[in-house]
């Protein structure tokens, strides 16, 4: 029987968790289940209402480490994990009861390594809600290249997604150097394995919540852009066609940031490179990240300093 590993970040977000973990618990499916919170620091009662609200299930490990933010605490939980698939959960997103066994059920059957469904938002004063799902009639889309689907439609998020551990391994887990953890986790996987979609809805998170990551407009471009950058950086040897894509991509982002949030117009670094990689000129992956840097001029954004994994304390058991 397979066994799917719920790895769930967590960082002050102690409102959401009671409805999280009803989330899990309403799990369906015949699967073997663990479930690893891993507490990046939090200062609120985060991992007092995990206890709580954890209190009688089975197969619960609690686990702290010092801040690293979400890519970090994400790569040191799944080393822990010993399910051979791997279920991300944002601690304030709400998985729909159908979710786990929807994507294990697609994932067997067309032998992939990686799949996703569609994630949506809800509002706080009416909470999460599913419709009744059949999930025997939702079809699954298969990509004949994944790498470049991902790179070119930039998906993102995490709670609406499941993978097998060993892939996620080999792909080398989030990218430590980038603060948030999705972006590199698509890019790296869809490189590594057979990747397939379902557009069904299969999470909600908090409409208004205000401590998200994407509140922080210039945090995910940069952190979407320099995913991009540092993978072409890592791996030269992707195809020509695609080292084009991610330059695209990236430089259309950066120039647009230069035109807008910089107001130095079309001509700033970005732009020239822009302009020059549509003449066939494409710069390298070291050169795109170089440029990224461009998001942090008069923003603040988090970027890691320490990418190595901080030790792990088990805090399941802790008075």
């Amino acid at each position: 029987m397979p066994k799917i590993s719920f790895v769930i970040t967590v960082y002050n977000k102690a409102p959401f968790l009671p409805s999280v973990i009803e989330g899990l618990k309403a799990q369906t499916g015949s699967f073997e289940r663990e479930f690893i919170f891993i507490d990046d620091g939090s200062s609120d009662a985060s991992v007092d209402v995990i206890r709580s609200k954890t209190a009688g299930m089975e197969n619960v490990r609690i686990v702290a480490q010092d801040n690293h933010g979400p890519a970090i605490a994400t790569n040191n939980a799944v080393g822990i994990a010993t399910g051979d698939w791997i279920k991300l959960v944002d601690s304030d997103d709400v998985l729909a009861p159908y979710c786990s066994e929807l994507l294990l059920k697609n994932a067997l059957a067309h032998d992939l390594d990686f799949i996703f469904g569609s994630a949506d938002y809800y509002k706080m004063e009416a909470g999460p809600v599913f419709p009744a799902t059949d999930i025997d009639t939702l079809e699954t889309i298969l990509f004949a290249d994944p790498l470049f689907t991902v790179v070119d439609r930039g998906f993102a998020r995490v709670s609406h997604c499941m993978f097998k551990k060993e892939v996620f391994e080999r792909a080398g887990g989030c990218d430590p150097r980038i603060f948030s953890q999705d972006h590199s986790l698509f890019i790296r996987l869809s490189a590594s394995g057979k990747l397939g979609q379902i557009k069904h809805v299969v999470c909600l998170g908090p409409e208004d919540e205000p401590g998200r990551i994407m509140n922080n407009q210039a945090q995910v471009i940069h952190d979407a852009s320099i995913a991009l950058a540092y993978f072409a950086k890592d791996h030269p040897e992707i195809a020509s066609e695609k080292k084009k894509l991610i330059a695209k991509k990236v430089l259309s982002r950066i120039r647009k940031w230069e035109k807008k949030e910089l107001k130095i117009g079309g001509f700033g670094p970005a732009g020239r490179q822009y302009l020059l990689s549509r003449l066939g000129l494409v710069p390298g992956g070291e050169e795109l990240v170089s440029l990224c840097g461009a998001f942090a001029t008069n923003a603040k954004l988090r970027i890691p300093t320490r990418t190595a994994l901080p030790p792990l304390k088990d805090i399941t058991n802790d008075d």
